[in-house]
């Protein structure tokens, strides 16, 4: 699948890398953050999208892919304020009548959360937010005091607790060891995403899966395209992305509490959780119980079990926020 990719040029050298599909000049803008090894979106907007008249943005994550890691001394969180409000300045110079949705899957409901809940004198386009879409979330730790209690061990040792106390990111330095030579092909790219999504799918992901398959006209394979890509470019030119993930998700998400979000702040929200993912459905129901606008979806399968069924997802979400 050939890539759409744009550079944005930043202050300090620093560059963003984006996709985009639809309507550049529509007032309605989807901005969608990817999860772990996923940068980049599908080439067709979502027909919910489309008959709506939508601009679809996907930003590459700082430190993934073509996008700068996050400079010496700086946030995360701050960071992504600056770099996000540079895109959308340069996408949309015209804040007047704007509607912007966030989402993002798994990793990347993070960064889209930090937004959500940013102070507008940070954020600028956070005042035209109307909603967010949250798929298989991860809930800020430095609130949810409980989040690892239901974490698989490879995600206890990765992100939850023992990710802070070892030093120097051994860790995740010895995960980018392995996960380079699994990825270091577009080909292995693809046997990476078939031993790790594909092979370990339950009944009902599987069935969600052939019907996805059958309604995309998909030749056996193909599926395989749709997915590696991302997973290939992921970490072409850094690894910093990977290697920071237990920090961002430790880090104080810029003071972000979805319990104590104020009337401007608290838009609706719609939790997206598939059933036989443990972790991020348990962190998906705190949130639910935080934010009192939202909403909760239940699909079957594991964690990207949310993937098979997104048309009917997408026409939920633009039917509750979008009027």
């Amino acid at each position: 699948m050939a890539s759409k990719e744009k550079l944005l040029s930043l202050q300090g050298g620093l560059t963003l890398a984006y996709e985009e599909v639809g309507d550049p000049t529509a007032t309605n803008i989807f901005m969608f953050f990817h999860g772990i090894f996923s940068v980049g979106i599908a080439s067709e907007l979502p027909s919910a999208l489309e008959q709506r008249r939508f601009h679809f943005i996907a930003p590459t994550l700082p430190g993934w892919g073509n996008s700068s890691p996050v400079p010496p001394n700086t946030s995360y969180h701050e960071y992504l304020y600056q770099c996000i409000t540079a895109l959308l300045q340069h996408t949309h110079p015209d804040m007047a009548g704007l509607r912007l949705y966030l989402g993002g899957g798994s990793f990347g409901t993070a960064p889209a959360q930090m937004l959500y809940g940013a102070p507008y004198d940070k954020f600028p386009y956070g005042k035209c937010i109307v909603a967010m879409l949250l798929l298989a979330p991860f809930s800020p730790f430095h609130c949810h005091k409980e989040y690892a209690k239901r974490m698989s061990w490879i995600s206890w040792i990765g992100v939850g607790p023992p990710s802070r106390f070892i030093p120097f990111h051994i860790l995740p330095r010895l995960g980018v060891l392995g996960m380079k030579s699994k990825i270091k092909t577009p080909e292995a790219a693809k046997a990476f995403i078939n031993d790790f999504v594909f092979k370990n799918m339950k009944p009902q992901e599987m069935e969600a899966f052939k019907a996805w398959k059958e309604r995309k006209k998909l030749r056996d394979g193909e599926e395989l395209d749709f997915m590696a890509d991302g997973v290939y470019r992921s970490m072409q030119k850094t690894s910093e992305g990977f290697i920071t993930v237990a920090d961002v998700l430790h880090s104080s998400w810029g003071g972000y509490d979805p319990g104590k979000l104020d009337a401007e702040h608290a838009k609706p929200v719609l939790l997206v959780l598939t059933k036989e993912d443990r972790e991020t459905r348990w962190m998906g129901e705190w949130l639910a119980g935080k934010i009192g606008a939202s909403s909760i979806r239940y699909e079957g399968g594991g964690h990207v079990g949310s993937l098979f069924v997104m048309d009917s997802i997408w026409e939920d979400f633009m039917a509750r926020y979008h009027n």
